[in-house]
């Protein structure tokens, strides 16, 4: 019968077949398309009636957080066992169980990274083949947090001990170690921090649009205190620390390439007992420029246009062994390294 996406109308083919939208109800919102009608409201997913939900999920198909959480629970615990069970089965893009206790003949579990037209592509397909007439997705792709995170328990912060045989764990030991070896790691965190996360996954988007591609990102180094890691771990990199150990470049907030610039005790100060603490960041580095320590925002661009700056400042150019951060959201602390000698 060939692809599904020879039979969606493109944007153009629509004019004529598109009906108004109407508000049946209070945060409902409706129109057709031809013979489709596309409904969109708020509410509780697992109170819905149709023939098939989506579940929006992780590449592991195990997501116990938000409205994956809610589904599965909705669902009971033999829809869980049948999503794990199929799961371990092969590297699929979707998988479909039973519905459960929930109001739907089948659960499409789906997972498709920042791909959503690809996800919804696979869910509409699976459907087509089943003949089903109606479905119910969630919002993909508008998660608060990534799909690897741990149960929030409706905190605004959580602060994650990684096990030393996962291997996010051992991904950041190694970076750690590339040139801090004679260090012993005493624990590795993720701090997850939803509004700290959605501010700098802002930051991202508008710096993308701006620069005209995706390569703004780096995963770079922080030292800092014992004292300072509870405002860290809630609110970011603070622009009131810039100059606490550093302002060879810029009044701002200083990232290491390489973690034994960090590990100095300059930065990453012992606590009583030794302990030494730095962030693996991420941070928006974008297009930069060599910084100067008069600096309190990046230069601009283009001397006849001095509002467009650069994103950031570093020591060289052509290689960099730092980065100076002056804007909030621009850096996320993804990991807290606890480390001594």
């Amino acid at each position: 019968n060939g692809n599904l996406s020879d039979k969606i109308p493109k944007a153009e083919d629509t004019q004529g077949l598109c009906g108004a939208v109407s508000s049946p109800a209070s945060g409902e919102h409706e129109m057709k398309i031809g013979p489709i009608l596309f409904q969109v409201a708020s509410g509780d997913i697992t109170k819905e009636a149709a023939d098939v939900i989506v579940n929006s999920t992780s590449n592991t198909f195990n997501l116990k957080s938000g409205v994956s959480k809610a589904i599965l629970e909705g669902a009971g615990q033999n829809v869980e066992m049948e999503c794990a069970r199929l799961a371990h089965q092969g590297n699929n893009e979707y998988i479909v169980t039973e519905g459960g206790s929930l109001k739907c003949k089948n659960i499409i579990h789906v997972h498709g990274g920042n791909n959503v037209k690809k996800s919804v592509s696979c869910v509409l397909q699976e459907c087509e083949k089943r003949n089903y007439s109606s479905i119910c997705l969630p919002a993909i792709g508008t998660a608060e947090f990534p799909a690897h995170w741990s149960d929030m328990k409706q905190q605004n912060l959580c602060v994650v001990q990684l096990h030393p045989a996962d291997p996010e764990y051992n991904t950041v030991a190694s970076k750690f170690k590339e040139t801090c070896s004679s260090f012993v790691i005493e624990k590795i965190e993720r701090i997850q921090n939803p509004d700290l996360w959605n501010s700098y996954q802002a930051k991202k988007k508008t710096m993308d649009a701006k620069n005209g591609h995706k390569m703004n990102e780096k995963q770079l180094f922080h030292g800092t205190d014992a004292g300072s890691v509870p405002h860290v771990n809630k609110n970011g990199f603070n622009r009131s620390y810039a100059g606490k150990n550093a302002v060879c470049y810029g009044k701002g907030t200083y990232f290491a390439v390489n973690a034994n610039y960090s590990a100095s005790d300059t930065y990453s100060r012992p606590d009583v007992n030794g302990k030494k603490h730095m962030y693996y960041v991420r941070v928006l580095t974008g297009e930069y420029e060599c910084g100067h320590q008069s600096y309190i925002v990046p230069p601009a661009k283009d001397p006849q246009n001095p509002t467009d700056l650069y994103d950031t400042v570093t020591d060289n150019k052509q290689n960099p062994s730092l980065f100076v951060v002056f804007y909030d959201y621009q850096a996320y602390p993804e990991y807290l390294i606890t480390f001594r000698r």
